[in-house]
């Protein structure tokens, strides 16, 4: 939930102990208009007591230039985090009049090989009453296919239809929703560039949501995986995400950080001839990413928009499209290894379709995921069925 801080421009989200610097700190994951903010006190509660602390705070540097922007509050916890499980930020020293509790998240650690999930992938935000269906259920089986046992979402608004799908998702266990009710608080931006998208704070608050998930499972994945809903990680010399991490954590030690160079697949350009054009899929609304297996070249000296796929535990900030702050190094993965390929509108539309480079490797997973996404749209949507 996305709580305002009273008598404050600033908001909290989140609360995770972590004592990877410092022993006994809880980090609250919030929002802060950056010009200026007062003092910010943590109250911790264990239900009998309220003990108070005064919080650092530490505003993250990719705001893009809006006034709001990504901050930590840090309080020391006035003793075991276990023995003070709630906290409340405020800005007096006094709790008075009583306010919104977070539960301090990550006091249990599990830092064994053995996680409960491979690989956690972050979906944020879907916004704009959203009804990609086709694309989003392709790109869910493609998550589970490669290796991922979650997808989180943080949901602003989406169709009625789009709902189903998550809702059929969540009863599975595959499928985390985050209500992600930012457009209560803020005016946020539809994009990154203030002058070209005003707003109080960048893209949804993509940013804020961003490191939430990274703490949030930070002791669950083993690997979290950072990427639009409308882009997927394809390895090129492996067949999943494991064996893809495996090449690459031993060839690269000491590396906790993985971008992923981004290549645009037009959906203005169809190269199956129409053998994806499936009938029973017509009535779905959405992109089918399967038609589209045509990707711009890559313009240099241009910022490509790279993805990531991170250790969790070695993260303290995160942004889109880079690390600012970690333990360890990253890296720039090679195309050859794998590429973001990312299914939207052109970056280049003066390109015909020749100039285009055919890259049909998404099509070694045609069987499984067309087979995977019809068994899905048949349950929620009782489409007929292929077999």
């Amino acid at each position: 939930a996305i709580v305002r801080v009273e008598n404050a421009k600033a908001f909290v989200i989140s609360a995770y102990f972590d004592d990877r610097f410092s022993p006994g700190m809880v980090r609250i994951i919030g929002i802060v208009y950056r010009a200026g903010y007062p003092n910010f006190y943590c109250h911790f509660s264990d239900t009998k007591q309220i003990l108070t602390i005064k919080a650092k705070v530490l505003v993250h540097n990719e705001h893009f230039n809006f006034p709001y922007g990504t901050a930590d509050f840090l309080c020391k916890t006035p003793a075991g985090a276990g023995d003070f499980p709630f906290v409340h930020v405020g800005v007096s020293p006094q709790m008075d009049p009583p306010g919104s509790f977070l539960k301090i998240r990550n006091t249990v650690k599990n830092i064994s090989a053995d996680f409960p999930s491979k690989f956690s992938v972050c979906i944020s935000t879907m916004f704009g009453n959203y009804s990609n269906v086709l694309q989003v259920v392709q790109a869910v089986e493609m998550y589970r296919i490669l290796g991922a046992h979650r997808v989180i979402f943080y949901k602003s608004s989406c169709s009625a239809l789009m709902q189903s799908v998550l809702d059929y998702y969540t009863t599975l266990g595959v499928v985390e929703v985050i209500p992600w009710n930012i457009h209560l608080h803020l005016k946020a931006s539809a994009g990154w560039q203030p002058h070209v998208h005003p707003g109080d704070l960048h893209y949804y608050g993509q940013v804020t949501a961003l490191n939430d998930c990274i703490y949030y499972n930070m002791y669950s994945s083993h690997y979290v995986v950072l990427n639009d809903i409308d882009e997927v990680i394809v390895p090129n010399l492996h067949q999943d995400w494991g064996e893809m991490m495996r090449f690459l954590s031993r060839r690269h030690l000491g590396v906790n950080a993985f971008l992923f160079e981004n290549a645009v697949f037009p959906y203005s350009v169809f190269g199956d001839n129409g053998t994806f054009d499936l009938e029973r899929w017509a009535s779905i609304p959405g992109v089918n990413i399967l038609r589209h297996v045509h990707r711009e070249p890559e313009r240099f000296l241009t910022f490509n928009p790279r993805k990531l796929i991170v250790n969790p535990r070695a993260m303290i900030w995160t942004s889109v499209h880079n690390v600012p702050w970690l333990s360890g190094d990253w890296l720039k993965v090679s195309g050859t290894v794998a590429r973001l390929h990312h299914y939207r509108t052109p970056e280049q539309p003066h390109l015909r379709k020749e100039d285009l480079i055919r890259d049909t490797t998404l099509w070694r997973y045609k069987a499984s995921l067309t087979r995977n996404v019809d068994h899905v749209l048949q349950e929620v949507l009782e489409i007929p069925s292929s077999f």
